[in-house]
C-alpha cells in the first residue's frame, strides 16, 4: 500500500484512536496499520472467549435463581414474572428492561421465523440481561461498597442460599473471588466492546480470569473453552 493510501486509511479510523498503535510503531504507519489489524484479530479473540464465558455464567446463575424463586414461593420464571424478596429488589429495573428488550425482538419476527407469533418465554428473557446484571446480583467487595448496607445483605443472603451452588468448583464461601473474577471479566469485555487499545493490558492474564470463573462452574467445560480459544495464538502473533 502505498503512503497516501496508508494515511487515507489512518483518517478513516482516526488519528485518535490510531495514536496508540502510532506511538507503539514509533510513528511508522505502515507498521501502526499492521498493529492495528493485529489488534483487531485479537479483539475477536477476546470477545469470542468473553460472549461464551458470559452464556455459562448466565445458565449456571440462572439456573440457582430459578431453583431458589421457587423454593422461596415465587412463580415459574424470576424474569418473567416478579421474583419473590431480595432478589425482586435487586434486579428491579434491569429485568423488566430485559423483559421489555424480549418483547420487542419477538414483535420484529418476521413471518418464516420458526418461532413466530409466539410469546416471550424465559430463555428469551435471560438472553437479554446485561453481563453487568451478574455482577450486581453477587456480594459486592469492590472498594468503594458498603459492605454491610442493605443491598449487600440481601446480595450476601442470595449467595448463601443460591449462587454459590453456581460455583461449585470453587473455594469461596463468601463470593469474594467469585465477584472480582466476575467484575474483572465484565471490565475486558467493555474495553473490547468499544474497541478500546488493549496494547498495555496482560491480555492473556485478564482471559486467565474468564478461563478461571468457568473452571468454577465446571473444569471440563473450561478445559474445552481453552481449547477453542486464540487468545494465545494470536497473541503470539503481534508485529514486531
Amino acid at each position: 500500500m502505498k503512503q497516501g493510501a496508508r494515511r487515507k486509511v489512518i483518517a478513516a479510523l482516526h488519528r485518535s484512536r490510531m495514536g496508540p498503535y502510532l506511538e507503539e510503531s514509533g510513528g511508522n504507519e505502515k507498521n501502526a496499520l499492521a498493529l492495528y489489524g493485529w489488534h483487531a484479530e485479537l479483539s475477536a479473540a477476546v470477545q469470542q472467549v468473553l460472549g461464551i464465558t458470559e452464556v455459562i455464567l448466565r445458565n449456571a446463575m440462572d439456573k440457582q435463581l430459578q431453583e431458589w424463586n421457587r423454593r422461596e414461593g415465587g412463580g415459574r420464571s424470576w424474569l418473567l414474572e416478579e421474583p419473590v424478596a431480595p432478589l425482586r429488589g435487586l434486579v428491579g429495573r434491569k429485568r423488566r428492561e430485559a423483559y421489555r428488550r424480549a418483547c420487542k425482538e419477538a414483535e420484529l419476527r418476521e413471518e418464516n421465523h420458526p418461532r413466530y407469533g409466539d410469546s416471550v418465554s424465559h430463555d428469551d428473557v435471560l438472553s437479554q440481561v446485561m453481563f453487568g446484571m451478574w455482577k450486581d446480583l453477587l456480594p459486592n467487595y469492590g472498594v468503594n461498597a458498603s459492605f454491610d448496607n442493605r443491598g449487600n445483605s440481601n446480595r450476601r443472603r442470595l449467595w448463601t442460599e443460591a449462587l454459590c451452588s453456581a460455583f461449585p468448583y470453587s473455594d469461596d464461601p463468601h463470593g469474594e473471588r467469585t465477584y472480582w473474577r466476575v467484575a474483572k471479566v465484565h471490565g475486558l469485555r467493555n474495553r473490547v466492546s468499544h474497541m478500546d487499545s488493549l496494547l498495555n493490558v496482560d491480555v492473556r492474564d485478564e482471559v486467565g480470569e474468564a478461563f478461571s470463573l468457568v473452571r468454577s462452574i465446571d473444569p471440563d467445560v473450561a478445559n474445552w473453552l481453552t481449547g477453542v480459544s486464540r487468545v494465545a495464538q494470536v497473541s503470539k502473533g503481534k508485529p514486531r
